[in-house]
């Protein structure tokens, strides 16, 4: 009974991910093909690419790591596991993220395309 189980709960998450997929890429289709049809440009769906997201995942990249190394000095000084781990990742990924901010401000305007 458990396998039967298991193998409906993946052909159904893999079901999923393919009906979800392909209402996506058939609407996104239909909402151009419009837009085409009216006259109007479907250039509205155009992403800017930061030019700075490399930098950005580094830093945070960083930030998280540096964070494990004093999870695990916190670890071993005595403090639980989560707390010790979690708070100081969150804490040095959202300082690394301040600090590209900070970066990106210090940088001029007109530097990040998002």
């Amino acid at each position: 009974m458990g396998e039967i189980i298991g193998l409906i709960a993946v052909i159904g998450f893999f079901t999923t991910l393919i009906v979800v997929a392909y209402v996506y890429l058939s609407s996104r289709h239909k909402i151009r093909m419009a837009l085409i049809q009216h006259g109007q440009d479907a250039g509205i769906f155009k992403e800017d690419r930061n030019e700075n997201s490399a930098l950005k995942f580094g830093m945070v990249a960083v930030g998280v790591g540096l964070g494990m190394f004093a999870g695990s000095a916190l670890n071993h000084s005595g403090m639980d596991d989560g707390p010790a781990y979690f708070g100081m990742m969150l804490t040095l990924g959202g300082a690394a993220l301040i600090l590209y901010y900070l970066f990106v401000r210090k940088k001029g305007p007109g530097s990040d395309t998002v």
